[in-house]
């Protein structure tokens, strides 16, 4: 008896050693032009999930409340990458800062409303005026973002970090 291996011809294999094709650099500015033509649409969803954001803070209890945290933590999350494609790269950063400050609070069960507060504000202004703002002052405001969720964080992670 007899055995014989075979081995099937890749078809995938085979493409990728052949020349051809788009550029990467050609992909990358047809992909960028594709992005372009979402800006607007993009931009009035993240506007929309801010202000989802600023409601849902208007109704968060003056007691801890772990449901309504969870509320604005969903509405954040959902909008994280939206802020890339809108032009508004900070709000995706100020996004996961909220997320991350939420995180913390739930987790310790604390509340902190005016750190929340902040967030909201920044992401506001990143929003609506986020065209407006310098690369710097949009990293101060980040900066700052940092810092009031770096409150909240654990002691051993503190340190480390």
């Amino acid at each position: 008896m007899s055995v014989t291996i075979t081995y099937p011809k890749m078809k995938l294999a085979a493409q990728l050693r052949e020349a051809g094709g788009q550029t990467v650099a050609d992909s990358l500015a047809a992909a960028d032009t594709n992005l372009e033509a979402l800006r607007p649409t993009c931009l009035d969803e993240l506007r929309s999930a801010v202000a989802a954001a600023a409601a849902a803070f208007q109704r968060l209890p003056d007691a801890f409340d772990a449901e309504a945290l969870k509320e604005l933590y969903g509405i954040a999350a959902r909008a994280v990458g939206i802020g890339v494609v809108s032009g508004a790269p900070g709000a995706d950063v100020a996004l996961v800062s909220l997320c991350d400050l939420l995180d913390r609070l739930a987790n310790s069960g604390r509340r902190d409303r005016e750190a929340i507060g902040v967030h909201v504000q920044t992401l506001q202004l990143l929003a609506w005026q986020g065209d407006v703002l310098d690369a710097a002052a949009t990293q101060r405001l980040l900066d700052g973002l940092r810092k009031v969720s770096a409150r909240y964080a654990e002691p051993a992670a503190a340190a480390a970090g």
